[in-house]
């Protein structure tokens, strides 16, 4: 009988229990969190070192949170990386020229040229000859001596880039700076060995300036394939193309872009001409616990960021329409910034915000 009553008991206690838990929970998931017609008045709470109050579920709570540092990066003047005042101003190399000599004429397939290139896990710039194996109206097609290839692969990647990939990127981010540094409207596009070992393909700006400027600077419109990791063949070194270009563009109409946001355009840019992007999305779905507004600085570790920018600016696109989009690309503020004053300047406002 004892042990009867000690059981019903612990029945009863653990039933009072659940039905408190119950309740509670009832009474905290009925009915909306937020009411947009209702104005509501915060209420700060702020735990002392003498005493806390406690938050129940449902609370209303306004955490304030210094804003200096938010507020410093919005005031601070990022200005454009100015090669030629750098080197006035660090190396006294006055009145740098914006351009070079331009060429007298098209050049020819066969003609042979030096290029400088840089391998991007050592940061150790080299020179190498190539050889112009193929031009198309705005762009030249360069392949390292000794680096092996098919003539049958080469001219569809070329033609494709011709005819689509070059006209895509620019109808929807806008024109490169031509004809250019070099005065020549061709892009110079090398297929090169020895770049890295994780690297598909590389934008360098700094050979956007006059090798005054910057002393490895190749003085062309131009970017590189990776020969040891793309090959002419296959589909991704498609997109590597439309990634490439999206960033020569990128830094004519907006230099000074926030890395994350410039690498989401570029993805955006193969995923426009109809490529994969690599499976960046993926990578970065399957882990996404990461900050989509930042760039890590060991290149190890981009992989998903490249895909959290992707999805980023493909939902922008979708979202809020070309127009939107296109002005984002432009826009000269960087960042999250740039994209509070595009939204604003289309009068695009979420009518269900409020200010708190």
């Amino acid at each position: 009988v004892l042990l009867l009553c000690c059981f019903c008991i612990v029945i009863l206690g653990f039933g009072a229990g659940f039905f408190y838990t119950f309740s509670r929970s009832v009474e905290i998931s009925s009915g909306p969190l937020w009411n947009p017609s209702q104005t509501y008045t915060p209420e700060v709470i702020r735990p002392t070192p003498q005493s806390s109050e406690i938050i129940e579920s449902g609370d209303i709570v306004t955490f304030v949170v210094p804003t200096d540092t938010l507020d410093a990066l919005r005031d601070t003047f990022v200005p454009n990386n100015d090669l030629p005042d750098l080197a006035k101003r660090l190396q006294g190399k006055h009145n740098v020229p914006e351009t070079v000599e331009p060429s007298s004429g098209s050049l020819v397939e066969g003609t042979q040229q030096e290029f400088w290139v840089t391998n991007v896990d050592t940061n150790e710039s080299f020179r190498i000859p190539a050889t112009l194996q193929f031009v198309t109206e705005h762009a030249y097609f360069w392949i390292e001596n000794g680096v092996k290839f098919e003539i049958d692969e080469l001219r569809p990647l070329a033609e494709t880039f011709e005819n689509q990939i070059y006209p895509t990127n620019r109808e929807f981010f806008g024109s490169e700076w031509t004809p250019g540094v070099d005065g020549d409207p061709h892009l110079y596009i090398l297929y090169a060995g020895g770049l890295g070992y994780s690297l598909a393909g590389y934008f360098s700006s700094a050979d956007e300036y006059h090798p005054l400027a910057h002393e490895y600077s190749n003085a062309h419109e131009m970017f590189l394939l990776n020969s040891d990791n793309v090959g002419l063949h296959e589909e991704f070194t498609y997109g590597v193309l439309a990634h490439e270009f999206q960033h020569m563009i990128h830094w004519f109409r907006d230099r000074n872009e926030t890395s994350w946001l410039n690498e989401g355009f570029s993805e955006l840019a193969a995923f426009l001409n109809g490529y994969d992007v690599g499976g960046f999305d993926w990578l970065y779905a399957n882990n996404p616990d990461l900050q989509v507004n930042d760039w890590p600085n060991d290149p190890s570790a981009t992989s998903p960021h490249y895909g959290a920018a992707f999805l980023y600016v493909t939902y922008f696109l979708y979202r809020f329409g070309e127009k939107a989009t296109q002005a984002l690309v432009e826009h000269p503020a960087n960042g999250m910034f740039s994209v509070e004053s595009v939204l604003k300047n289309l009068n695009i406002i979420d009518s269900l915000s409020v200010e708190l």
